[in-house]
């Protein structure tokens, strides 16, 4: 299981469902949440006791050790409903496990007689899990707003994550969880890149990130998503999980100017006073996209492929003068995916190609999300965007 708890038991105790020690008028299953004043303290008193948890608050998920400490109990074992795998630092010896992890607990406390455990003081296991991995809590495509753009962009670290703390609160550092974790590390990354390359526009610096971002785990197996532990997709990643060795050199990037957006808006239907929201200036919609995809992005995605349908892009070369790249595509399963010139030839730093992408389904094809890859490869690096069609 996952804590931060450094306490830990220095012998073993009778171990029950917090179940069993409901009180006063509260239901057995009620008590199993370990609810404030839920807890009979003779039946809990000197035990260890499993409490179920649903949400993810850490602040409740601490409440719930000290109601258990309260009644006497000398540790617990919370059982996370939602398997988000956050670690949390319990007032006494505890472990967060996810639901099937908790379900053989209550198996073992049922069929034996005197059930007993011991908890250990938490402490640092390397290479226990494959990683990185999809947290269970993190942001899932598809894109509600705008599908033609797929979301997310990439993946960074965001578990249990050692970050610093505001001293006001009695610590120097504090271990948390979320985009609030992730993003930092997505900022480090876009502010060496800008260091290295600084005439480069926030666009590149996004495509480079992208474009380099790995799907496999440090085992170079598929990442996987927790807490199904299935093999993930370009909705749970995006381009994938960010990779700072590769973005220095993406090869090519895909740029976008300020007028790039408008237009893209303005394929959106934006009219003038929505469009001032944004730009807070007089821009007009002068021109439009032929559909919202063409926005020159590092990722594509169709939402809605009848038959037959193309999208273009351009790239830009930021790797050596003279380069050729040739095009490798995975198509989503049921899609011909057909990439126009599928050769680009660079001659000097800083020349733009553009292409096209045609999608066109597939007589087996069935109905529902597809995922895919388009790669620029030379001998040296690969340039790689997720294609994500829907067939409608």
């Amino acid at each position: 299981g996952e804590s931060l708890s450094l306490f830990e038991m220095n012998a073993s105790s009778r171990i029950i469902s917090a179940s069993e020690a409901f009180a006063g008028y509260f239901t057995p299953y009620q008590s199993s949440y370990c609810l404030e004043s839920s807890l009979n303290k003779t039946k809990t008193k000197g035990k260890i006791l499993v409490c179920r948890h649903v949400g993810r608050s850490t602040e409740l998920k601490v409440k719930k050790s000290k109601i258990v400490k309260e009644a006497g109990g000398v540790g617990m074992i919370l059982i996370d409903e939602t398997d988000q795998d956050v670690a949390v630092p319990f007032v006494i010896p505890s472990a967060i496990v996810g639901k099937k992890k908790g379900e053989k607990i209550l198996s073992y406390i049922k069929t034996t007689r005197k059930p007993m455990s011991r908890i250990l003081g938490a402490k640092t296991v390397i290479g226990a899990r494959p990683a990185p991995r999809v947290a269970a809590f993190s942001s899932r495509g598809p894109n509600v707003l705008n599908p033609e753009i797929l979301k997310p962009d990439v993946t960074a670290p965001g578990l249990n994550i050692l970050a610093a703390w505001s001293p006001a609160a009695g610590n120097m550092f504090n271990i948390l969880s979320g985009t609030s974790m992730a993003c930092p590390h997505v900022t480090g990354i876009a502010t060496l890149v800008k260091a290295v390359h600084p005439s480069w526009s926030p666009s590149a610096i996004k495509s480079a990130i992208m474009t380099t971002a790995t799907i496999l785990d440090k085992r170079h197996r598929p990442i996987i998503v927790d807490p199904e532990q299935r093999r993930a997709n370009a909705f749970d990643y995006g381009s994938g999980f960010l990779n700072p060795l590769r973005v220095l050199n993406p090869g090519l990037i895909y740029d976008s100017e300020p007028t790039d957006f408008i237009t893209f808006l303005c394929s959106l239907g934006y009219d003038q006073r929505s469009l001032h929201l944004v730009t807070r200036d007089n821009k007009t919609c002068t021109s439009k996209f032929t559909t919202a995809s063409n926005l020159n992005y590092p990722s594509i995605a169709v939402p809605n492929l009848k038959d037959n349908f193309s999208v273009t892009r351009i790239v830009t070369n930021v790797g050596k003068a003279a380069s050729i790249y040739k095009s490798v595509v995975s198509p989503p399963p049921g899609v011909n995916v057909t990439v126009t010139p599928n050769r680009l030839v660079f001659t000097r730093i800083g020349q733009k190609i553009k292409f096209s992408v045609n999608f066109k389904v597939s007589s087996t094809s069935s109905k529902g999300y597809k995922f895919g890859f388009l790669s620029w490869t030379n001998r040296r690096l690969q340039v790689t965007s997720p294609l994500v069609v829907k067939v409608g």
